[in-house]
């Protein structure tokens, strides 16, 4: 991810538009796989060596240096690097000044190559080592571990990628809509939405487009910055939709809203896999759960869409199967998921039967109003519950408990693409 002075972009009648650079650009890619050459060969060396040597590359590197130094940025995000601080580092360093002390104290050798070479035979080791050793918990003495790679091309459509996501984490808002895309491919959409924690209102026109609104994370009041990540983290999986249209407002001024449109001829590649089976890892322990303890239950991933009043569609996180034959849809709302809540609570509401569960995070009762609406609500009495992290089994029992004595063997209304 790019910082903000990395973010290149101009303002035009309240419009904002990304400064992508030309991933055909011979002149950049073959900057970009001198960046590239440099990293692949790093390992074992420190930040700081390998900084250095990005430094030289850079002070002779003809075009903007912004550019550059946003593909170091992303370049030293691929990097891993020892960080492991493991021994008493404070301790040895205590041991090499007491061990110097009385050598300042007395006569000092003529050459500072003596004194390092004195220090270090008292300690056992050589100057070399001792100065490795020294200092080796610092940042800045990080050696490199290894470095994920990719080609020019693949790092100029990074760069492009990451102007946007920039963008998108000074967000209030976000539109999607999508004239024509396969039911599979949208599937897909969705599941890296719920992957990432964003909770979307989508609608289906009568010509047959979908539209999809996520909040952005400066219409919430909690947990923005992580909210932001999530949802710049959502956008290359959007790259994989082959018709699509995005419109933002952004703030990257104070107090000064943009309006930022993209859609798919922007070119940029996306650097994600299609998103397809990947089981994260709480759905995993809440499976595991579910086979334990409640045996005659099933807990899988959704595939459909639940149709709800008002022409709106729903996207649960999870789907319960009973040995019955019957049915219902689990979906989580977490910190920063007030609005929409707030906005299915009152859905819920007038639907006549009970067509999912609700898991809420109890972090969301921070919210005064919410609190009240949630301890007025019928439905959340009777098909809601709390949880801290990740939801249990023990929460999720008496609900299914409560469904499940009002329903027959009937699926529930989801709508299939």
């Amino acid at each position: 991810m790019l910082t903000k002075d990395l973010v290149r972009y101009r303002v035009h009648k309240q419009r904002i538009h990304p400064q992508f650079v030309d991933p055909n650009s011979p002149e950049l890619l073959a900057f970009a796989a001198s960046l590239l050459a440099l990293f692949a060969g790093a390992s074992g060396q420190t930040r700081t060596s390998l900084q250095g040597q990005v430094n030289d590359v850079i002070a002779v590197f003809p075009d903007n240096v912004t550019i550059a130094r946003g593909l170091e940025k992303l370049l030293f995000d691929r990097t891993e690097f020892d960080e492991d601080a493991s021994g008493d580092h404070l301790a040895f360093r205590k041991k090499v000044f007491t061990a110097s002390g009385p050598k300042l104290a007395g006569e000092l050798p003529e050459h500072p190559e003596a004194y390092r070479r004195e220090i270090a035979a008292a300690l056992g080791a050589t100057p070399e080592a001792l100065e490795a050793q020294l200092y080796q918990d610092l940042p800045a003495h990080h050696p490199v571990l290894s470095f994920k790679p990719l080609s020019p091309a693949g790092l100029l459509h990074r760069y492009n990628c990451a102007q946007v996501q920039g963008l998108l984490i000074r967000c209030a808002k976000l539109d999607l809509e999508f004239p024509e895309s396969e039911p599979a491919r949208l599937r897909q959409l969705l599941k890296s939405l719920r992957f990432h924690q964003l909770l979307a209102r989508i609608f289906r026109t009568a010509e047959g487009t979908t539209l999809v609104q996520v909040d952005g994370p400066l219409s919430l009041f909690v947990q923005t910055q992580k909210y932001g990540f999530n949802l710049a983290n959502f956008f290359p999986a959007l790259l994989h939709q082959p018709d699509w249209t995005l419109r933002a407002e952004v703030q990257v001024r104070k107090s000064e809203t943009h309006q930022l449109e993209l859609d798919n001829s922007c070119g940029i590649r996306s650097h994600y896999r299609p998103f397809l089976a990947y089981v994260p890892e709480a759905l995993q322990l809440l499976q595991q759960g579910v086979a334990a303890k409640l045996p005659e239950w099933t807990l899988q991933s959704v595939t459909d869409f639940l149709a709800l009043e008002g022409e709106q569609y729903c996207f649960p996180d999870f789907l319960l199967k009973h040995q019955s034959g019957a049915q219902v849809p689990l979906e989580l709302f977490h910190g920063w998921h007030t609005g929409p809540l707030k906005a299915r609570l009152t859905q819920l509401e007038n639907c006549p039967e009970p067509p999912l569960l609700l898991g809420i995070a109890r972090t969301l009762l921070k919210d005064v109003e919410l609190k009240g609406l949630l301890e007025a609500s019928d439905y959340f009495q009777s098909y809601g519950f709390l949880f801290r992290d990740t939801p249990s089994v023990e929460r999720l029992r008496p609900v299914l408990e409560c469904w499940l004595g009002l329903q027959t063997s009937e699926e529930l209304p989801l709508f299939r693409l």
